[in-house]
């Protein structure tokens, strides 16, 4: 009786995470080796699963055994995309980050919840410049990628392949209904990285830096502009021309490492930052309940900034827009005492 239930909580998560059962099956067939009728018996509980079938399973699957069994257990298990494929270009990144985001898009009603001390991540994508010097700094500190050791930040260090898949990233970003959480500080991490690289004489050409500052303004005015629209939508295009939902709230009693939550029709999913920009992701459905409940909570308790909030929208983003032009100066200062 423990076998036939544990193998009908089993299969409900496998399935829980396909649009169509048809699609799980015939992915069932290819990971056991085994033709439809045998598939089914096993999904009707004709026929128990091998121990060698369940375990097979929960490997590909992460599902924990263990919670199913014991009910209580505290474990949680994780993909690590930096597991599954070593980073060694940036290419490697955006193959890992779309492929997910490609997946996520054909889940039926999907909805990203994603709160984050610095600029959402996709939202780099937005601009060449700033994705270029986002992947510099990863390169050279989480990936370790030996060709940028000892190499200065210049905006040809990504070439146009990457650009595009840069804008895959981008592209599936805005065609995903999301509710994001976002502090007054948001912009101090990027701001940092670009005046201590100024100091540091990290750039080839210190004025580079200056743009840099240009487009994170650019950025500010974008989704200042997509926020009053509740709306996603690509630089150049109209808010009309909006591709999903997005509700923008502000809270400064969060500052939280990257969490996100995708939820769907056919299941949900938990993200976490981890050595950003690496995520440990799981559908683990007590995690999904937790983050669930966190962003509830919050939200409940957040100022909202979307759609008709003109006055607390106003003065988000004007907050925001003097750190980045203090900033400025700063770095020009500098910049002219140092030519």
């Amino acid at each position: 009786m423990l076998q036939a239930t544990l193998q009908d909580q089993v299969f409900e998560m496998i399935l829980g995470r396909f649009a169509r059962r048809a699609d799980a099956v015939d992915e069932l067939c290819h990971l056991l080796n085994l033709a439809k009728d045998p598939i089914y018996r096993r999904l009707r509980g004709d026929t128990p699963l091998l121990p060698e079938e369940l375990g097979l399973l929960s490997r590909h699957y992460r599902i924990s055994l263990d919670t199913l069994v014991i009910g209580q257990s505290d474990n949680v298990v994780f993909d690590f995309n930096a597991f599954s494929r070593k980073i060694s270009s940036f290419s490697d990144y955006f193959s890992s980050l779309n492929g997910d985001l490609e997946r996520i898009n054909k889940m039926p009603n999907a909805h990203l919840f994603y709160t984050s001390s610095e600029l959402p991540l996709f939202t780099y994508c937005l601009f060449p410049e700033l994705i270029a010097f986002k992947l510099y700094l990863w390169g050279r500190t989480t990936w370790n990628l030996e060709w940028l050791r000892d190499r200065q930040f210049s905006f040809d260090i990504i070439n146009q392949p990457v650009i595009r898949e840069s804008q895959s990233t981008l592209n599936h970003y805005l065609r995903l209904p999301g509710t994001e959480l976002w502090t007054t500080q948001i912009m101090d991490n990027s701001l940092a990285q670009i005046e201590y690289h100024v100091y540091a004489g990290g750039f080839c050409d210190a004025r580079d830096a200056i743009v840099l500052i240009d487009r994170l303004q650019d950025w500010i005015t974008h989704m200042k502009a997509m926020t009053s629209a509740g709306l996603k939508f690509n630089i150049g295009e109209s808010p009309g021309s909006g591709h999903s939902p997005f509700n923008l709230f502000y809270n400064e009693m969060v500052y939280a490492n990257i969490a996100a939550l995708i939820t769907s029709d056919v299941g949900r999913m938990a993200y976490t930052g981890y050595c950003t920009p690496n995520f440990l992701k799981s559908t683990d459905a007590r995690l999904c309940d937790y983050t669930q409940n966190f962003f509830d909570s919050i939200t409940a308790k957040s100022t909202p900034l979307s759609h008709a909030a003109d006055k607390n929208r106003d003065w988000f983003f004007r907050e925001i827009t003097q750190k980045v032009e203090r900033r400025r100066q700063r770095i020009l200062l500098h910049i002219e005492e140092n030519q």
